[in-house]
């Protein structure tokens, strides 16, 4: 009796793992901030973040937009962690608007750059935005940012004791493309060793929803036409 049971729990364990759903996307609740109007700006970040490596392995990088319902999520948190009265916290959220969404569009930009100091700074990078069309918009950096110096760190690989540079930054450009329908980064680094790719690509992909005969109708996503980087 005994084994027949420890047999049906390895019987219904092995079942979860194998037919558990994968999680909702929600790539296109968050940047139309449609039904997460109470989400934290860790929310945002965790839903709207795409990472991807490029150098072999060499370099991680990430990004995420600066969507209205972001800002407005970041406006809310730093009035109740602040206690800002109404009109401080409109003030406040006016000011995020003015930097990152009144006639732009910027993204959060980070990353890690493993061995080569050639790479190591913000201003090495550059970014350009992907609309679904592929017409390509380049992104400018924040003077602010480009004068912040990366962070130097020390990791162990492979038993070598190697040099690693940490940054962050945030680039803009003056086109509004849409982004609900998916849309990319192309990111370029200043140096990649051979024999890896000079550039990367990172996509956001996703469903989304459109209203036909007033109904919710969840639109099949189309895999863009780039060639993604494959390390090799």
């Amino acid at each position: 009796m005994k084994w027949t049971l420890k047999i049906f729990l390895l019987f219904s364990l092995v079942s979860c793992a194998f037919f558990t759903r994968n999680p909702k996307d929600r790539t296109f609740e968050f940047l139309t901030g449609k039904g997460v109007e109470a989400a934290s700006p860790e929310q945002f970040e965790k839903a709207l973040a795409r990472t991807t490596y490029m150098a072999g392995g060499n370099y991680q990088i990430s990004a995420f937009p600066y969507t209205e319902s972001y800002l407005k999520s970041l406006a809310k948190n730093h009035t109740h962690t602040r206690g800002l009265t109404p009109i401080e916290s409109q003030k406040y959220l006016k000011s995020l608007q003015e930097k990152f969404s009144e006639g732009k569009t910027c993204f959060k930009f980070r990353y890690e750059v493993l061995r080569f100091n050639q790479s190591a700074e913000l201003k090495n990078w550059q970014i350009i935005l992907l609309d679904k069309t592929n017409q390509e918009f380049p992104l400018t950096w924040r003077n602010g940012d480009l004068e912040k110096a990366p962070v130097m760190t020390r990791v162990l690989r492979s038993g070598d004791n190697l040099e690693q540079w940490l940054g962050d930054g945030v680039a803009c450009t003056n086109a509004e493309p849409h982004l609900n329908s998916g849309f990319g980064l192309k990111v370029k680094p200043s140096y990649v060793q051979f024999p890896f790719d000079s550039t990367a690509e990172i996509y956001w992909e996703f469903p989304e929803i459109k209203i036909v005969n007033g109904k919710e109708v969840q639109v099949e996503k189309k895999k863009k036409a780039f060639k993604s980087y494959r390390g090799w």
